[in-house]
């Protein structure tokens, strides 16, 4: 009887068996889960699709891998995206200085809008307001004078409208294409590609417009590929140092970079883009000023057969004279339509291109991508038929300018 007893009593799992086994049971039940983890993750794109954002933007992407590419995350603090509307950011805030990081403009210029069922082309509406202050967040302030290349037997005659300096403004008058039947007009839209909400507006206008593109937006590709299903033409905006104090770009050119510095931030930029034809600068009041910095632009410029079409945000501009040294096709913008965000000045902008237009035989208008501009440029376009004049691409004008 003890035998039996004692072999029964050795048949039974001790506490350290107990223990063991359900280690193991652990263990396989991780491992499981682990699996199906991995399986899931692997799966899921699959099963719901890529998630888009707000504007129907596949997030595909890291939110700053475009900013990652030129500057590394530790140089410059990453600030929360804005969730209050824009009005409400504080003056101290509306400029974006060097310490500041780029995803916060970003954020900022995206942010909310409200009362979205307002007439859209209602004057000083809430977008209307939004946009002044977001616009102040990342553009020095623009020159409201208007060049007006006349035709006059001098070399170099030149009107200009509210501009102090007149002398200092000395843009190469060309031939008047009187070959053409009706005046040429190009409408190059600054700024595209930050500002999401505003450069799907423009986008949404079918017609040879030319939306020359920051560096530095999110999904840049992608909203380059729609502007050109569009029938605009495309130009790299490039950012360039200002007088004001501005936090430019986290890839902005200044007069401080070597040649070799320009050289190689330059040729970044344009790695951006494919099938151009010209860039224009993005503010630059200083940059456009200094011949050293724009000499290493144009070298490369004229390397990749590229225009330049300079803003004139400043009356002592070199750009005409440094293109010419080089040998690189140069035009020059005649007016700002925006620099007021109104409905009607904005019209009255374009009715001066016209008058330029219907006196030289052409000319360029640069506007931004603002609530008002699309509202103006809505109401303007179907008009040009009836006026004999035609909306071209920038580029139609450059080689107007530049035949020999």
């Amino acid at each position: 009887m003890s035998n039996k007893g004692t072999a029964n009593q050795n048949k039974r799992p001790t506490f350290e068996m107990k223990k063991k086994k359900k280690f193991i049971s652990g263990w396989k039940l991780s491992l499981f889960a682990l699996l199906c983890l991995f399986v899931f993750y692997a799966l899921h794109p699959f099963i719901f699709g890529t998630p888009q954002d707000e504007y129907g933007y596949e997030n595909d992407e890291p939110e700053i891998a475009y900013e990652e590419e030129i500057i590394e995350q530790e140089q410059i603090p990453i600030k929360e995206q804005v969730e209050e509307p824009l009005t409400q950011i504080s003056a101290s805030e509306q400029v974006i200085t060097k310490e500041d990081d780029i995803a916060y403009l970003i954020g900022a210029l995206n942010a909310e809008y409200e009362n979205e069922a307002e007439e859209e082309n209602k004057e000083n509406s809430t977008d209307s307001i939004h946009d002044e202050h977001s616009y102040k967040l990342y553009e020095e302030e623009l020159p409201d004078n208007i060049i007006d290349e006349e035709q006059t037997d001098e070399p170099s005659s030149t009107v200009h409208y509210q501009q102090k300096n007149i002398k200092d403004m000395d843009v190469k008058v060309l031939p008047r294409p009187e070959h053409n039947e009706k005046k040429l007009i190009a409408v190059v839209i600054d700024d595209m590609g930050v500002n999401v909400k505003r450069t799907k507006d423009i986008i949404s206008l079918q017609a040879p417009l030319t939306s020359s593109f920051l560096t530095y937006g999110p999904h840049l590709s992608k909203q380059i590929e729609q502007a050109r299903a569009a029938g605009h033409e495309i130009m790299a905006h490039v950012p360039m140092q200002p007088y004001k104090d501005l936090y430019t770009a986290p890839d902005g050119l200044t007069v401080n970079m070597s040649d070799e510095e320009l050289s190689q931030k330059f040729e970044i930029m344009l790695q951006k883009f494919s099938g151009i034809r010209g860039v224009n600068n993005h503010m630059g009041s200083k940059f456009t000023e200094d011949k050293r910095a724009m000499g290493d632009i144009m070298k490369i410029l004229k390397a990749h057969d590229l225009f330049f079409l300079d803003s004139k945000t400043t009356a002592k501009s070199v750009g005409g004279e440094v293109a010419k040294k080089y040998g690189v096709k140069y035009a020059t913008r005649h007016v700002f339509l925006d620099n007021n965000n109104e409905k009607n000045y904005i019209l009255g902008q374009l009715k001066q291109a016209e008058k330029i237009a219907n006196k030289n035989g052409y000319a360029v208008a640069i506007g931004h991508p603002k609530s008002q501009t699309y509202a103006a440029l809505k109401e303007w376009l179907p008009t040009l038929e009836a006026k004999g004049l035609k909306l071209v691409h920038m580029s139609e004008i450059v080689e107007l300018r530049n035949k020999e």
